[in-house]
């Protein structure tokens, strides 16, 4: 596929802010454009069109408990509006606008409203003044309310779903007018949820993360290559049939002379689900990687691991998720198509994109021209077609560095690697002379902990992955948020997708559900012995301490590339 500019780009399908309000045509479903709308509220009227500014975020949730129970008794609705309204607003962005509705007990909603307007009086007199505007109470039934938003409730009520989840009495309008879904509001528990208000600053946090990307994106020059679009990938056979999703593309780079010009690549990955909707892709959060084919020929990269990217696969990667039963499938792969250049976690449920860089991977790409990549995800368990429809190019530019990175060597290259006392044994020492004309050089990894076997090991735990240079202080990686029941809800103004379907708020060890695993680069420049031999050594320990002989503690993806910049 040819290389395209980005300077086409415009705000038809949402992806631009704008401070005009949109003509239609308008919808209710996930991605339609919002239509004019006026509620009455406590403070009355308020009016879509008139208020819309391109830079707020609108959030509704409607009160209507007994709707949602769940087999521990929680009623998911009650609790939600029983929840702290000043912890919620302190934990939003400031451009976010929430709307409280009710369908059902409307005297039970006069009571949440008396609390909220007693949590909003204990606010500082700037927050206050802030966030009352901002803050409505709809005094009409949600599914009587005339117009747009009560068309909404209504569609949405009679809609069968695939999967129905609680998307009636949630929604959101981001600052492009957009319509999106809500997700998961609170964290799992034995027989249901334990319903957490504060999730809902999760959504709009999530539109700014999108917003901000979108300005980026737009302010750059960029050559866009694109190597997927809007391609369907199924992992589902039938019952308890599922296989790998595995998506070979073709594209087309520029010449070996434009190439040269680039010092940036980035990647820019999307999945969403059917028709957009929670609950109609994958349920599970599993890895997924973008690899590029080359010459099956070893390349004579550093260390004894060098013809690794050329040996075919016949272990698939660790999934993120434990228990599961079922046999592998296995994973067909081209010859050849072995160097990993990207990784992703895949999110529950819901869809997402990231926009990751690595630049680092430009010389396996510098001769330009028609180059092959592979895209593969880990099979689906689950007792229905869950597909996913996903986009995939590359966004080459010149941010002006002063170097552009000229080779890239593999030092070592594993999936599903078992982690335990052996580790470190798998992993000698590497040698290797920096070229001549070298300026800088750095160590580029990816590294996640998968399974859950001794320890809730290596997904929910601390292990460490150190690097040292001639025998210098070690540089470690190290995972702390994996001891954190909330360490990846914490990232979701990073680009961690917002309330997945699942266990998706826990810290992991090197990635989180729902984004992508950005790579760990370190400068060891100053510690190389240029125009003579250096050592490089690796050492893998857990909480700082060596693997206990006899126990498993999970598996690692580990890729570590020496790279050499010019």
């Amino acid at each position: 596929m040819d290389a395209t500019a980005d300077a086409e780009a415009s705000c038809a399908d949402g992806s631009c802010a704008s401070a005009a309000f949109q003509p239609g045509p308008y919808g209710t479903g996930a991605r339609d454009l919002a239509g004019p709308f006026t509620v009455p509220t406590t403070a009355g009227p308020w009016t879509f069109e008139q208020e819309f500014t391109g830079q707020d975020h609108y959030v509704f949730l409607v009160y209507t408990p007994g709707t949602f129970r769940f087999g521990n008794g929680t009623d998911l609705s009650q609790s939600l509006f029983e929840g702290p309204v000043d912890e919620l607003l302190s934990r939003s962005p400031r451009n976010v606008h929430y709307f409280f509705l009710w369908n059902r007990n409307e005297a039970g909603f006069t009571e949440f409203q008396t609390r909220a307007n007693d949590a909003l009086a204990l606010l500082s007199a700037e927050d206050q003044a802030h966030w009352r505007p901002r803050v409505h109470f709809v005094t009409q039934q949600a599914n009587m309310i005339p117009g747009w938003v009560g068309n909404l409730v209504r569609t949405r009520i009679a809609a069968m779903l695939p999967n129905k989840r609680y998307d009636a009495y949630q929604w959101a309008i981001d600052r492009n007018q957009r319509v999106r879904e809500i997700g998961q509001l609170g964290t799992l528990t034995n027989g249901g949820i334990a319903p957490d208000l504060t999730f809902l600053a999760h959504e709009a946090q999530y539109y700014e993360h999108e917003a901000q990307r979108a300005a980026r994106l737009r302010a750059e020059t960029a050559t866009v290559v694109t190597l997927v679009d809007n391609q369907r990938v199924d992992y589902w056979e039938g019952p308890r049939n599922w296989r790998d999703a595995v998506q070979y593309a073709d594209a087309m780079l520029p010449d070996p002379a434009t190439m040269a010009r680039f010092d940036t690549l980035e990647v820019d990955f999307e999945m969403h689900c059917p028709s957009h909707r929670d609950g109609e892709c994958g349920a599970w959060d599993y890895i997924a990687d973008l690899r590029i084919c080359e010459d099956p020929t070893p390349s004579g990269d550093a260390g004894a691991d060098a013809a690794a990217d050329a040996s075919p696969d016949t272990d698939a990667a660790s999934d993120g998720s434990a228990g599961d039963a079922a046999e592998e499938t296995f994973r067909p792969r081209r010859a050849g198509c072995d160097r990993e250049v990207a990784r992703w976690i895949t999110p529950y449920w819901r869809e997402g994109r990231w926009v990751t860089d690595i630049s680092q991977m430009l010389p396996l790409i510098a001769q330009g021209g028609r180059r092959t990549f592979r895209w593969y995800s880990k099979h689906q368990f689950d007792p229905r077609e869950v597909p996913y429809y996903i986009s995939l190019s590359f966004r080459l530019s010149n941010r002006n560095r002063g170097m552009r990175p000229s080779e890239v060597r593999t030092l070592w290259s594993s999936e599903g690697e078992p982690f335990n006392s052996t580790y470190d044994a798998r992993h000698p020492a590497q040698r290797f002379t920096v070229p001549a004309g070298v300026r800088k050089v750095e160590l580029y990894s990816l590294i996640t902990g998968h399974g859950a076997e001794t320890g809730q090991c290596a997904e929910f735990c601390n292990h460490t992955h150190s690097f040292a240079v001639n025998g210098a202080t070690p540089t470690t990686i190290r995972h702390p948020d994996a001891q954190s029941g909330l360490g990846c809800a914490a990232r979701v103004g990073e680009g961690v997708v917002p309330n997945q379907h699942g266990t998706w708020y826990f810290g992991r060890g090197g990635w989180c559900p729902g984004q992508d695993v950005r790579p760990t680069v370190t400068d060891i420049t100053a510690q190389l012995r240029m125009g003579a031999e250096n050592e490089l050594t690796y050492t893998a320990r857990l909480n700082n301490n060596p693997l206990a002989a006899g126990r498993n503690y999970g598996s690692i993806n580990h890729a570590t590339y020496l790279i050499f910049w010019r």
